[in-house]
This record gives C-alpha cells, structure tokens and sequence, in this order.
C-alpha cells in the first residue's frame, strides 16, 4: 500500500512541476504577469482538486486526475496564442465542475423510478430539440441531451420498462437525425444499442432496439439531400501531423488567427505529436477506470451509467479521429475535454461525475459489507 501511495504522490509530484514549468517558461520570455500567475495557480488548483475531502461531492481521483490532464492540455494549446483564452479556457474548466460535482450527487441520490426516469428522458429530448424552436442558437446541447438521455434508458431498464426505454432513445436519434446532425445519431444509436443490450437481459429486445435504431437511419440516407458527404479536409490530417514537430519546438509559436474550438491539433502543432499521444492514451485509461468501475459496481443500473460514460466519451474520442483522418465522412466533434465549446466541455465533465457517483457507491458498499462483516465476529 505504501508503493503506490508513494508512486501516485511522485507522479502527482511530476504533474505539478510539468504544469508549473509550461507556463512558466513563456512567462519569463515573454514577461507576461499574468502567465506567472497561470504558473502557480494552475498546479495548485489542481493539487487543491485531488487533496479534496471525498464527502464534498466524491470524486473519483484516478478519472479526475485524468480529466485535469486534459484540461491542462486545452490550456497548454493557446498559452503562446492568447493569453486571455488561456484563462478563459481555464475559466470554463473550472465552472465545469459544477456539472461534475451534479453528475456525482446525481448517481449518489437518484433512485430509478418512473416519474425520475420520464422527467430525464424529456428533459434530455429538450435540450436536443432546443435547435429546432431557437434557429440562431449558436452552440449545440446534444452531448449533454444524449447523456440525460440514456440515463433514463437505464433507469427504465432497470424497472424491467423496455418499451419506454425503446421509445425515448429512438425519439433522441429521431430528432438528431432530423437536425441532419448525423454524427452525433450515430454515437447515440452505438451507446443506445450498447446499453440495451447490457442491461434489458433479452436478446429479443435488443436486437429489436438495434434493428430500430439501424432502420431509422436507414430510412433517412434514402431522403434525396439528407446526407451529404464530408469533402475531405485540405490539408488532410496526415499533412497536418506530417508538419508537426516530434517534440516541443525550440522556437517560440506565433499567433495565426482565430482560435478553433477544437483544440487537439493546435496542441500538437504547438508541443509536438508525442504530447498528442499522451492525450489519446490518458483518455484511454480515464475509459478502462469506467469500465472497471462498471464491472464492480452491485447494481445493473449504476453498471448502465458507467458505460453510459465510457460509450459517450469512448465514442466521441473515436468519432473524432476517424474524422479527423476522413475515414468518415462527418464533421469531426471535439477531443473529450479539449474543447473551448462550454456545453460540450461541460457535459464531459457531467459524464465524468456519473463515473464518480459510481465509485461513490462502490465505495459505500465496501464500507458497508466491512461493518457487516464487524458485527458478525
């Protein structure tokens, strides 16, 4: 027990430094005050973070660990561009905790009922209609919609309710379909499907839910104009990673323009491909931590949320580099929590609360079979 206390706290330790060291040395180039106060707060909101007392919302430490990773990454890309995105994009990771710390308490006191479960599934289908009443809304609330969405998928297959589980996710591909926002249908139909046949305990339900979800989509490709295909991105992505440094460049970046939203391969073009790499493979541990939380967790319906949040950022993350790479033609969502987009980066960090209420009840569970076994001696 002492090894790994004593290698997480040298891990934790190199972090630190790392991040303490990223916006340092841009600081003293450039003499920028505010960049030296980046360097000291950064590492110790973090640290303040991951030395929080569990009762406040129990984080689950190893995935938030992670997360703030990649929320230093975000920051990381722009800290030579702009100094006031910087914080900005530091800004909305912070309010993004919130959405975590609701995730948690979510998991924490939600019981599935019908009344709990309607009222998520509809509020889930609002926030993907939303686009539809409001036609200059600038910013999509799908991530968040699909969330709330299979939540209350897993809360009516928990209460062996199939047909309403049936009819709410099929209502949310339905309606991104019909936005033609194709991308997001075919994640929410994979994590749909997915769910359904992890927790419905019938091979007849699931493959009707798959056999659903397949037809609508197959329904609307035979629409003349629905779907039209992506042309390729000039330059492609292996052009771009072709350019980018193997590691950190010893000249200094210049500013080229508007930040995009998506900030995964400005972080290469500004650190270099290895610190890409990094990000991919943390992201891979954030969703083997949710799987095994999923696999010990005692309940099906807090097994459901869990991979409900490894299908949703697992998905997301894979969307984005086969589109990236035009292996598929649909316009390329955002890295999970590398993004500037505030309800994209915010319904990460909901997903990353639910992986945290889970370990919560984990935990609680072990405390309790613990004090059971006590009063048996």
């Amino acid at each position: 027990m002492r090894k790994h206390s004593s290698f997480r706290f040298r891990v934790c330790a190199l972090l630190l430094v790392f991040y303490a060291c990223v916006f340092l040395l841009p600081a003293c180039r450039g003499g920028d005050p505010v960049l030296y106060m980046l360097s000291a707060a950064v590492p110790g909101s973090m640290l303040l973070l991951l030395l929080l007392p569990s009762g406040l919302f129990a984080p689950d430490r190893p995935s938030l660990a992670v997360a703030l990773v990649l929320c230093g990454f975000s920051m990381m890309a722009t800290v030579y561009l702009s100094v006031d995105e910087t914080v900005s994009q530091g800004i909305r990771c912070a309010a993004g905790l919130f959405f975590l710390a609701l995730g948690a308490i979510l998991v924490r006191s939600f019981r599935p009922s019908v009344p709990t479960a309607g009222l998520a599934g509809l509020f889930g289908l609002g926030l993907l209609s939303l686009s539809l009443f409001i036609s200059d809304l600038s910013f999509s609330l799908s991530d968040g919609g699909m969330a709330l969405l299979l939540l209350a998928v897993s809360a009516f297959l928990a209460l062996r309710l199939r047909l309403p589980a049936l009819l709410i996710g099929l209502g949310g591909i339905l309606l991104l379909l019909f936005q033609k926002e194709s991308g997001s249908a075919a994640i929410l139909a994979v994590s749909y499907a997915a769910v359904f046949w992890a927790a419905s305990d019938s091979i007849l339900w699931s493959g009707f839910s798959l056999a659903a979800a397949g037809g609508l989509f197959a329904v609307f490709l035979m629409l003349p104009g629905w779907f039209v295909p992506k042309e390729p991105e000039i330059p492609s992505v292996l052009s771009r990673l072709s350019s980018m440094p193997l590691l950190p460049p010893e000249t200094v970046p210049e500013a080229s323009g508007v930040i995009p939203p998506d900030l995964f391969f400005l972080l290469g073009e500004q650190y270099g491909i290895i610190i890409l790499l990094c990000a991919v493979l943390l992201l891979m541990l954030l969703l083997i931590r949710g799987a095994s939380l999923a696999l010990h967790t005692r309940k099906s319906f807090h097994a459901s949320l869990s991979l409900v949040a490894v299908l949703l950022l697992g998905l997301r993350a894979f969307a984005f580099l086969a589109c990236s790479a035009d292996l598929l033609p649909l316009s390329a969502p955002a890295f999970p929590f590398m993004t500037s987009s505030m309800p994209d980066l915010f319904a990460h960090f909901f997903l990353l609360g639910l992986l945290s209420g889970v370990s919560a009840r984990n935990e609680a569970d072990l405390e309790e079979d613990a004090r059971l076994a006590m009063l048996a001696r």
